[in-house]
């Protein structure tokens, strides 16, 4: 391993473990806040901090200077072709999305505390929805017209937006940071403050320990519980596979690239796709390539257990102790139901290693559409091994005060909290990468979009190979939040079972169906395998379908999402009377005989 390779693992082992403890943090707060907004009580939003204007205009001039600066960067150094190739759409919608952005977030501050001169004034009876429509627009209208840029132009027209794109930095974050007023402003970061808060104050906290436990045992748990968490992570792709070019003067007919330098760092290929080699080094984005991926998974997840059954017995308290009994048994139970849920997934992927599962379904459907029952029992499994609502017993305050971290205090009661949220954050990403495409977005390939349908190409557009990559990696990390914030939701929709029930869901449901999905699948298989091409060819329109339904549904709800965040708050209560008053309106309540 070279330098620059061993530089590039610390890299993406950075992202990874910042992505997973930031992410948890905010999940933190997801979590309280629609606890608050349940039971109707102050939520997260409590944690405030009140900053000085000089150091407010500060904060808000720095980034677009930052970012600024590096839109100029490329233009002092010059511009090659092939770099102006791949810095040109991304600097031109970069822009786009500034004005339109900038001119939002104006507008709104306009008609929330008035108009500062004639030129604000003008823009207070737009409605900001208006605005985004209309970048909405300029979006596609900049996307079609990259597409006659000729080749000579490249070059110039990568210069111009460089300039246009830090000019709207600059000039946005000049004007907004003079919008400034004296005094002091509350920063409240709608309540994230709140998890930074918590930390400090568990860094701070008296470390208690149990006068009878095992403290070796007891420190090692929390340790024992986050690690398999973190490691889990290491084996699932989160982008399309880079390719860095060698230096052209270094290659030889016939002969392997030479070592990765750091000169070829600068060199990301222009076009990858079908049929084009790389002529480098190729960098999967992805920790640890493993020929076992998602055996690897399963052997790390079923670590986490131990962390927890040594909790509850190091602690030597009778609550701990069932609690950690309980997430033992729990845990090792739905691993079985699991595993077997994925067997139809993985015989229709025909590997078991995560990027080929991502391949498989870029380049026919997502495994939701191809799995749907596997995805149920997959989901309800993996509930139920990350100990969330429904599936808490181990923690379950109501009958076993806090299960089996109850005598932990601390950055070590911290620990397991963090584990928790990042168990939360991998398990969605295990998600995403089996069932929703993980890295991959409907009709994009590895050269650009190809909406087609069968042999019937529709739209095709080719982008160069660092566009790809960074949209792909952003899809993944996008697709995990979504699907993070989706088993919140469970947290504060769904009632607690028994423990009993627990396991009999687990034991007599769950891996029943699965061992049936199982049968189902190899037989569905066979028959396709035998049917002949005929079949196999409407199965590839039928894939079609589902991407271009997927890429519909990813619009709208964009749109939706946009529309909603743009729509002016109004806040109605409608509940104003009393549970008996709503039972009297309703023909009253049933006497019946009372029994003891």
């Amino acid at each position: 391993m070279t330098s620059v390779e061993l530089f590039l693992a610390i890299v993406k082992i950075l992202i990874v473990i910042l992505f997973l403890l930031n992410t948890a943090a905010i999940a933190t707060w997801a979590d309280r806040r629609q606890s608050a907004m349940v039971q109707d009580r102050v939520g997260p939003n409590r944690a405030v901090v009140h900053l000085p204007s000089m150091l407010v205009r500060l904060i808000v001039l720095l980034p677009p200077s930052i970012l600024g600066g590096i839109a100029l960067l490329p233009l002092l150094r010059g511009v090659r072709p092939e770099m102006a190739m791949q810095t040109l759409p991304i600097s031109a919608q970069c822009a786009v999305f500034v004005a339109w952005f900038s001119l939002v977030v104006l507008c709104g501050s306009v008609r929330r505390g008035g108009a500062m001169n004639s030129a604000e004034a003008l823009l207070k009876g737009i409605e900001p929805r208006s605005i985004f429509y209309g970048g909405v627009v300029a979006h596609a209208v900049v996307f079609a017209a990259l597409s006659t840029v000729p080749e000579r132009a490249v070059v110039p027209a990568a210069q111009a937006a460089g300039v246009v794109l830090a000019l709207l930095l600059f000039v946005s974050g000049i004007y907004t940071a003079s919008r400034v007023d004296e005094g002091t402003y509350p920063l409240r970061l709608a309540g994230m403050l709140h998890a930074a808060a918590d930390a400090m104050k568990m860094i701070w906290k008296e470390d208690f320990v149990p006068p009878k436990g095992d403290k070796l045992l007891h420190g090692l748990a929390p340790i024992l519980a986050l690690f398999p968490a973190l490691v889990t992570f290491a084996v699932i792709p989160f982008g399309e596979t880079m390719c860095f070019e060698s230096d052209p003067t270094k290659l030889l007919r016939g002969a392997p690239p030479p070592p990765f330098e750091w000169s070829d760092l600068g060199r990301v290929a222009h076009v990858m796709g079908p049929g084009v080699a790389c002529r480098g080094h190729l960098v999967n984005l992805q920790v640890a390539d493993l020929n076992v991926g998602l055996l690897y998974i399963f052997a790390m997840a079923g670590t986490g257990v131990i962390g927890a059954a040594l909790a509850g017995w190091a602690s030597d308290n009778k609550f701990s102790l069932l609690g950690g009994l309980r997430a033992a048994s729990q845990m090792v139970s739905y691993e079985v139901a699991m595993g077997i849920s994925l067997i139809g997934v993985l015989m229709t992927y025909g590997s078991i290693q995560l990027r080929p599962m991502v391949q498989w379904q870029s380049d026919n459907a997502w495994g939701i559409f191809v799995q749907p029952f596997a995805f149920v029992l997959f989901l309800t499994a993996l509930a139920a091994e990350c100990k969330r609502v429904p599936f808490d017993q181990p923690e379950g305050e109501s009958e076993i005060v806090a299960g089996y971290f109850v005598e932990y205090s601390g950055m070590k009661w911290g620990m397991f909290m963090t584990g928790e949220y990042v168990e939360l954050m991998t398990s969605s990403a295990i998600l995403v990468t089996i069932f929703f495409g993980g890295f991959a977005l409907p009709f994009l390939h590895s050269d650009g979009l190809n909406v087609a349908f069968g042999t019937t190409v529709v739209y095709a557009y080719k982008m160069n190979h660092l566009s790809v990559v960074i949209i792909s990696a952003l899809a993944f990390f996008g697709k995990t939040i979504f699907m993070t914030f989706i088993q919140i939701f469970f947290r504060w929709t769904l009632p607690r079972f028994r423990y009993d029930q627990l396991m009999k869901l687990g034991w007599t449901k769950l891996l029943p169906l699965s061992i049936a999905n199982m049968l189902v699948t190899g037989v569905v298989l066979l028959a396709i395998q035998g049917a002949g091409p005929g079949v196999t060819g409407a199965l590839r329109v039928a894939a079609d379908v589902t991407q271009g339904i997927v890429a519909l549904a990813f619009a709208a709800g964009f749109v939706a999402v946009v529309v909603g965040l743009l729509e002016p708050v109004e806040r109605k209560r409608f509940i104003k009377s009393t549970t008996s008053r709503f039972a009297a309106a309703a023909g009253g309540t049933k006497a019946t005989t009372q029994q003891a």
